[in-house]
């Protein structure tokens, strides 16, 4: 969240005295905790959360050099007039990668789209020009159609645009924690692991277990055995969750309005 405020974008996340996590303390929370990750794991869990077209993606970018939020590129030959500014911008060894998130896995009022990634890719170029550019990996996380890898033609040259979900990093965190939960040595990993977890969950994306794996249960007509008893969780974020809204009375109707 430190990146957030110290970009001037936590205000908007609070309203009536309470917290109401957006896309940019998203941003934050979670790729502000994953930069103290190791090099290599850092780039495991996002190249994780990538959809189903990884191919393009490298298995090492080397050491990771440098951190940007929400820095401003030069706007020259975009649709911006002032500045254009990704969420993320991280330079590697061997490669530069832009991080666009937007808040939701949902696509809709919050969807991402071409004009964006053309812009940020062309104004990327106008402040890192030099003999030897690196070359750039795009990451779109959130807000997709599907997660599919899409391209975009820029001057004359294909940039791959590769889609990733909240959800792809949350499950990617939790099969590197469970790596780690018998490594002693690493008790500081799984401390940032777990808190990047907790950012998610505060931002609504927890771990589910898909109704095909429940077992299943016979319910007799006109028993009072609630939802909350029925349901079979891996750990208690999603009650969790539901005491964090103060919803008592649990029916089938209301559960995916708090999922989403």
């Amino acid at each position: 969240m430190l990146q957030a405020i110290i970009n001037n974008k936590f205000d908007k996340a609070i309203s009536e005295n309470k917290f109401h996590g957006n896309e940019d303390t998203k941003t934050s929370s979670v790729f502000g905790l994953m930069q103290y990750l190791p090099d290599n794991l850092f780039w495991i869990i996002l190249r994780g959360a990538c959809g189903l077209s990884t191919k393009d993606l490298p298995n090492k970018i080397g050491k990771v050099l440098d951190y940007h939020f929400w820095e401003h590129f030069d706007p020259t030959g975009t649709t911006n007039t002032n500045h254009v500014e990704p969420d993320v911008w991280i330079e590697s060894e061997r490669y530069d990668i832009i991080i666009e998130a937007k808040r939701s896995d949902n696509s809709g009022d919050n969807s991402q789209y071409q004009e964006q990634w053309t812009n940020q890719i062309i104004s990327h170029g106008n402040n890192y020009k030099n003999d030897n550019p690196k070359p750039l990996i795009y990451i779109a996380i959130g807000g997709n159609d599907s997660l599919h890898d899409s391209s975009i033609e820029i001057n004359g040259k294909t940039h791959v645009i590769h889609t990733a979900s909240w959800y792809n990093l949350l499950n990617t965190v939790l099969n590197e924690l469970r790596r780690y939960e018998s490594n002693q040595g690493s008790l500081n990993i799984k401390r940032i692991l777990y808190d990047i977890i907790q950012a998610l969950q505060i931002h609504h994306i927890i771990k589910t277990v898909w109704l095909e794996s429940l077992l299943k249960t016979n319910i007799r007509e006109g028993s009072d055995v609630s939802i909350q008893e029925l349901l079979v969780f891996d750990n208690a974020a999603m009650l969790e969750t539901i005491n964090y809204y103060n919803i008592n009375d649990i029916d089938l109707n209301r559960i995916w309005k708090i999922v989403k």
